[in-house]
């Protein structure tokens, strides 16, 4: 299994130039307002970015999410690109995360965080921390299905959060998509969107997730089923609607919203090894689909272009007093990690070497 196919990205934006940014998992690609592919931030291998976002000024603001065989541990890093290539690390690369730092920022610069472990399946927490460095549980509790206020709700596996205009927090958890107001208030939008079928099993058990998501103007949900290769659409009246599907062997992982148009980041897997990389679609407001960008494949699009971007060497910001806070973010935040450091120091050594295999 590819590391791809083990843990897809989904990190897809779109700035207010219509340049697209996404990630293949460890290099960061951008897509030029005249569809030139280039690399924007250059890959190293094991070191995975699953998501983006973008602040009001055009930086890119993304997580690095390390394994070091040698100590058997994480190290994980946040950092910010500005439109010219220019990288910072508003988290220097560190083995203890703190606790309810991540990049989903909030206008009022509250961080949102998971504290989750897939593995264990005992608890799942959505922390909320001040820009004073106040962490408090604003929703969740031992591992399930429930609505309901603060610990009265329960989550069960959360990849993606996603704002609102209502200011309301949008999350993809396992086959449900969840609302979660200011207040810690929890509501499920729909529930039962994924449909196991037996092609699930061809892609490495992947195919009962929802993956990314994002939010328009109207508080529209769009999801990415990649499971059954399609996206939703999610009415702010529960109303479920499918937008695209894809074909085989590509699958959807990301979406972004912008001008009325929906992005589409799918990876592509053919049974039982062959990963077919990356690529972006665009669906139109008149229903019109349109391919941007291939990556990994022999056979690309005319606009590919490998050239890298010419990064100046990172830097680390300094933070005099939020050591941790990031640079403001919009709507359609980043979701950090999966598993917060504090659930990961409880992973056995078999988990993480099965982690590592994968």
């Amino acid at each position: 299994m590819t590391k791809a196919q083990a843990h897809p990205a989904w990190g897809i934006v779109v700035d207010r130039q219509g340049q697209v940014y996404f990630s293949d998992l460890e290099i960061v690609w951008k897509i030029g307002a005249q569809g030139r592919l280039t690399v924007f931030r250059a890959g190293v291998s094991g070191r995975h970015i699953h998501d983006l976002t973008l602040d009001d000024d055009g930086n890119l603001h993304g997580a690095d999410y390390t394994y070091l065989p040698s100590t058997q541990s994480y190290l994980n890093a946040i950092w910010k690109m500005t439109p010219a290539g220019n990288l910072t690390y508003t988290l220097a690369p560190t083995e203890s995360l703190p606790r309810g730092v991540s990049i989903w920022k909030d206008r009022d610069g509250n961080t949102y965080a998971v504290e989750q472990d897939n593995h264990l399946k005992r608890e799942t927490l959505l922390l909320k921390r001040t820009p004073s460095g106040n962490v408090a549980v604003l929703a969740g509790g031992s591992y399930g299905h429930a609505d309901g206020r603060g610990s009265h709700a329960r989550f069960s596996s959360i990849n993606k959060i996603a704002f609102g205009s209502d200011g309301a927090l949008y999350t993809a958890d396992g086959s449900t998509v969840r609302k979660v107001a200011t207040d810690g208030t929890v509501s499920t939008l729909a529930r039962d969107l994924v449909v196991e079928n037996s092609a699930d099993r061809g892609r490495g058990g992947l195919g009962g997730n929802l993956y990314g998501l994002t939010v328009n103007a109207q508080n529209d949900v769009f999801v990415a089923d990649h499971g059954n290769r399609r996206v939703l659409k999610i009415a702010p009246d529960g109303k479920v609607a499918t937008l695209l599907s894809a074909d085989p062997p590509w699958s959807p992982t990301g979406v972004a919203f912008k001008d009325d148009s929906l992005y589409i980041l799918e990876f592509g897997f053919t049974p039982p090894r062959t990963s077919n990389g990356a690529r972006v679609r665009k669906l139109a407001s008149d229903g019109k689909v349109t391919v941007l960008a291939t990556v990994g494949e022999s056979g690309n699009l005319p606009v590919r272009e490998n050239s890298l971007s010419e990064n100046t060497a990172p830097t680390i910001e300094p933070q005099p007093n939020a050591p941790y806070a990031l640079a403001g973010a919009t709507a359609g935040i980043f979701a950090l990690t999966i598993m917060a450091w504090r659930v990961r120091k409880r992973m056995s050594d078999r988990q993480q070497r099965e982690s590592l295999k994968q």
